[in-house]
């Protein structure tokens, strides 16, 4: 904008050079020719005392003011670009935090189905591109559009004629963006969505690290690394190439055009004097500010048009964050969902049936169930039975789709989430911990519990001896998802964020199942401790951890096909019993 107020000072400037008018003296004279005459050269001519060769005390003010005006209008744009980028990284953190905020309300439906490295490639790369389209468009959006009419005022003011046959020129340059623009959109929501298909594979290869290893697969997974870089490659030349057509086309018209239009102007201009008809160019003077003008105008539309360009590139990546937004979250409650303080009856399965979303059969079919509160109610069966099913639909990580299920006689989903979330504990097949302390994990769900509390789980956890033995004690850093601690240990690690909890509900998923034997006992103690008390579903393979159940259930096809305890069941001589036969009974005989 600087650059566009100086210019009312370059035709002064070049009068005093001498080189006299254009030899055309019957063009009218512009607005630009008697805003100096008119008002400027009456004040410049206040300055002529200050004991310099004539003419010179007037450039000197020029040039000070044209300076001054200059260090403003600096100040100025530090100002809006400090402020305008500041204002674009904000509103992305701010969408950052918000898109991770709806991705943790999404149901596990999404969780299930969504590649990990895809959503961290949204929640990351995605973005960030969103960042830079915000900042296009506060800089350049915001900035040339006044750069360009700025421009175009002062030309129109020097040489109205010849600024009216440029005008041609504006929306030939910016047709080729126009045209591609929507091109470059698409190829760069496919170049994003291969982008994710590579942070799925780094995701995958290094979570998977020892497999990879031990299985000596490190050059096949880097091969598939290639190929899903080959084709990020790929699809990101495309879109590459429509932006290049683009901006190449752009250019074209905008360095060739501008000669191609001027240089008519001045055949027009030669051939009007040649007839005495009159000129288009009314002076030297006018004419460099005239085209100082035009020269500027031209750069910032060519700005304007790279700047759409990087938008429709970055509109891709946009896309696929608002594709997430576009998601249906689930409700938290229903209306007038009511408070629960903790199991006092039992949980009751009234015909419970669910069907996973996009699956062709159902996971659960007619489970009637009742469980007492304080009862152990063990799930056994074949892979896919239903067992991990019965537990998602306690933990209210879905919705039953069939029947209901009763908790002291009320509808599980007529309860507010939050409070039965309060009186729910999980233990994992899997035990997962946190890149943080012993502490922080014990406590994570229990923020405020004393040390007393803390140092009682860790006890009932049979943790004490292992704490003993570690430099830092509760202190110490389990590492990346527990690493440095052993299979065992990060499961009474667990065990003791459970206990800490103090959850009426307890839900525990084959907790012992990928455990040596010595490891085995020490957790199955501390699940001892972890159950007294409290109502239990568990899933176990082996049967040998259940005998004290409460009530087997035995699942196939999503239905319970035996219900009893583990004496009646053996008595019963039906599939339990032939498990039990097989695991337990082999074993005996082995030994």
């Amino acid at each position: 904008m600087g650059g566009r107020v100086t210019l009312l000072f370059f035709k002064p400037l070049t009068d005093r050079l001498g080189l006299g008018e254009a030899s055309n003296q019957d063009a009218s004279a512009s607005m630009l020719e008697e805003f100096t005459s008119n008002t400027m050269e009456p004040w410049l001519a206040t300055f002529s005392d200050w004991g310099m060769p004539e003419g010179v005390s007037q450039v000197v003010v020029m040039l000070l003011l044209m300076c001054s005006i200059a260090l403003v209008i600096s100040i100025v744009q530090f100002f809006f670009l400090r402020l305008a980028r500041m204002l674009s990284v904000r509103m992305v953190t701010d969408l950052r935090i918000e898109l991770a905020d709806y991705v943790m309300k999404l149901g596990m439906g999404f969780h299930s189905d969504r590649r990990l490295g895809d959503i961290i490639s949204r929640l990351t790369v995605d973005v960030a591109a969103s960042l830079r389209v915000i900042s296009v468009m506060l800089e350049e959006i915001v900035q040339a559009p006044v750069a360009i009419l700025a421009s175009l005022f002062v030309a129109w003011a020097a040489e109205p004629t010849a600024t009216m046959g440029m005008l041609i020129l504006i929306p030939i340059i910016a047709l080729p963006i126009a045209k591609i623009g929507p091109r470059i959109r698409r190829r760069a929501k496919k170049s994003q969505d291969s982008l994710g298909d590579t942070t799925q594979r780094l995701t995958q290869m290094l979570s998977g690290i020892r497999v990879v290893k031990a299985f000596r697969m490190e050059q096949q997974e880097i091969a598939n690394f290639r190929q899903a870089n080959d084709e990020f490659v790929h699809e990101t030349g495309r879109m590459i190439r429509a932006q290049a057509t683009s901006l190449a086309v752009t250019a074209f018209f905008a360095n060739g055009g501008i000669g191609l239009v001027l240089g008519l102007l001045v055949i027009l201009h030669l051939s009007l004097i040649a007839s005495g008809q009159g000129a288009i160019f009314s002076g030297a003077g006018t004419m460099v500010v005239f085209l100082t003008s035009i020269g500027m105008l031209m750069a910032y539309v060519k700005r304007l048009t790279r700047a759409f360009a990087a938008i429709y590139g970055a509109l891709g990546s946009i896309d696929r964050v608002f594709e997430v937004f576009e998601l249906k979250a689930e409700a938290e409650d229903q209306p007038g969902a009511q408070a629960f303080t903790g199991l006092k009856q039992g949980i009751r399965f009234d015909q419970v049936g669910f069907t996973y979303p996009d699956a062709a059969q159902g996971a659960l079919t007619g489970i009637q169930l009742e469980v007492a509160r304080g009862e152990r109610i063990a799930l056994v069966g074949l892979s896919g039975a239903g067992k991990s099913t019965i537990l998602d639909l306690v933990a209210r990580f879905y919705e039953a789709t069939e029947g209901k299920i009763l908790v002291d006689g009320i509808d599980l989903r007529d309860l507010r989430k939050s409070d039965w979330m309060d009186h729910l504990a999980v233990v994992q097949q899997q035990p997962f911990l946190f890149q943080a302390s012993i502490r922080d994990n014990i406590c994570y769900g229990s923020l405020d519990a004393s040390e007393e509390d803390i140092l009682a789980a860790c006890k009932a956890a049979h943790l004490s001896e292992t704490l003993q033995q570690l430099p830092d004690g509760l202190d110490t850093q389990v590492g990346d998802s527990g690493a440095r601690l052993s299979g065992g240990q990060a499961q009474r690690v667990t065990i003791a964020r459970a206990l800490l909890k103090d959850a009426d509900v307890l839900l525990l998923d084959e907790a012992t199942s990928a455990l040596d034997s010595e490891s085995e006992r020490k957790v199955q103690d501390a699940l001892e401790n972890l159950m007294e008390g409290r109502t239990t579903f568990v899933i176990a393979h082996r049967l040998g951890t259940i005998r004290s159940a409460d009530k087997i259930l035995v699942l196939d096809s999503g239905r319970i096909i035996e219900s009893g305890t583990h004496d009646a069941l053996i008595a019963a001589g039906g599939s339990y019993a032939t498990m039990w036969a097989l695991q337990v009974g082999g074993l005996e005989s082995e030994a």
